[in-house]
């Protein structure tokens, strides 16, 4: 049951979001991380701190203004460092090999999405790579739920993208499509990232 309440807030809310209805959201994008600790209680610190930044980012990002998106953006960004911070305990030597070339993609994004976004570039940036970084720290880990946590972490920089992309770089039709997008590859991501980090650790998925 407590799946499927996580589950029932991410489909909701991913609706509301493609259909534009705030006051909808005001409910399930501000219930979607606490119906995820229910569901995946996070036994490490660091996902703690993972789910905890991630609330307060979706909280933020209710609003659309220039502030509302930096408060947004910085708020991730605390919670890729506790992600990464996890992954770290659940890296495997030699699993390296993927990791230079995916920091090398998010540079390249960091570039793309850091010169569309004008005044917010720098943070903009910043965040691209970080989250690069926790998508490399991802794919190192090893062990039980190891394809699951590097799925849900390639999930969340699809769904930044594709936020990034709607805010930034395309317009009319495309930009909504892409932000419709958004929402279930992000709540797709937190459900993999989870689960799988808590099926390493031998507990219930």
């Amino acid at each position: 049951m407590k799946k499927q309440a996580y589950a029932l807030a991410a489909v909701v809310d991913s609706i509301a979001a493609a259909r534009r209805t705030t006051s909808v959201r005001k409910v399930t994008k501000t219930a979607l991380m606490p119906a995820l600790a229910v569901a995946s209680p996070p036994r490490d610190p660091g996902m703690a701190v993972g789910l905890a930044g991630s609330w307060a980012g979706d909280v933020a990002l209710l609003g659309d203004s220039d502030r509302a998106f930096r408060t947004g953006l910085f708020s991730f960004l605390a919670a890729h460092l506790g992600y990464m911070a996890a992954l770290a305990r659940r890296s495997r030597p030699g699993t390296r090999d993927a990791v230079v070339p995916i920091v090398a993609a998010s540079a390249a994004a960091a570039a793309l999405f850091g010169r569309a976004a004008g005044p917010l570039g720098r943070p903009v940036a910043l965040y691209a790579l970080t989250l690069g970084t926790m998508v490399a720290a991802a794919s190192t880990a090893r062990g039980t739920g190891a394809r699951r946590v590097l799925g849900g972490a390639t999930l969340f920089m699809t769904s930044d993208a594709l936020l990034g992309a709607s805010r930034f770089v395309l317009k009319g039709r495309a930009a909504r499509i892409a932000s419709a997008g958004v929402m279930p590859t992000y709540t797709a991501a937190q459900w993999l990232l989870h689960t799988g980090f808590a099926q390493g650790r031998g507990e219930p998925s």
